[in-house]
């Protein structure tokens, strides 16, 4: 039997669940508010109509605080999963310029240029190589002054620390109020986390090009990247 692709992996388990997958979010998330509130606080480009592209965007949550900022933005969201992107749309269905692709973003063409490109919670799946290729294409596709901003997992620095994280990180996670079947599903979808370390992330936007780098939020493995054309 042939292997499945990662992609084809994260496909299937994403799509698989897609209707629960924002209440269950905040189960599974412990810090989602804060991480989610200081991603669209770093969003800031002066003017009230910036293009705003948003990878890995599943059902739209992370969008819909920068839509929030901006409603007369211009919104791009890709995701693998054509069944997240379908929940996305009932959410902005009333919404002007908005444009959804069901695609790999490592592979597609970005099609322009944006002055907001954002993610969470995806990136960090992806072989570290590739994480380094999408940072390099992100920046390509940055207008002047753009921005980048990345909510995501890393790896702990030290197996020591790893360990906690991962502690904290279950514990909160078996203290909610997520059933046996969703936990299992979750369980499941974790084994295809493969987070770099922070300091390899930041040390990787350096290298690009990105000015202004920095970690804006840390909760233990949960972190805001930012970086600036």
């Amino acid at each position: 039997m042939k292997k499945k692709s990662l992609d084809q992996l994260l496909k299937e388990k994403f799509s698989r669940g897609a209707d629960e997958y924002d209440q269950q979010r905040k189960h599974v998330i412990p810090c989602m508010g804060d991480l989610y509130q200081v991603t669209s606080d770093l969003a800031t480009f002066d003017t009230p109509y910036p293009k705003v592209l948003d990878l890995g965007a599943g059902t739209g949550l992370l969008t819909s605080y920068l839509y929030d900022r901006y409603p007369e933005g211009s919104f791009t969201l890709l995701d693998l999963s054509e069944e997240m992107l379908d929940i996305a749309r009932a959410r902005f269905e009333n919404a002007p310029n908005f444009s959804y692709v069901a695609t790999d973003y490592l592979k597609y063409d970005f099609e322009g240029f944006f002055d907001i490109v954002i993610s969470s919670l995806s990136i960090h799946h992806l072989e570290h190589q590739d994480k380094k290729f999408l940072y390099h294409k992100v920046h390509e596709h940055l207008n002047p002054g753009g921005i980048f901003i990345n909510a995501d997992q890393v790896l702990g620095p030290h197996p020591a620390n790893e360990e906690e994280y991962q502690q904290n990180w279950m514990d909160k996670i078996e203290v909610g109020s997520l059933s046996e079947s969703e936990k299992r599903i979750i369980y499941d979808r974790m084994k295809l986390d493969n987070p770099a370390p922070l300091e390899d992330n930041l040390k990787w936007l350096d290298e690009i090009g990105y000015q202004d780098v920095d970690v804006y939020y840390k909760y233990y493995n949960f972190v805001v990247l930012y970086g600036k054309k």
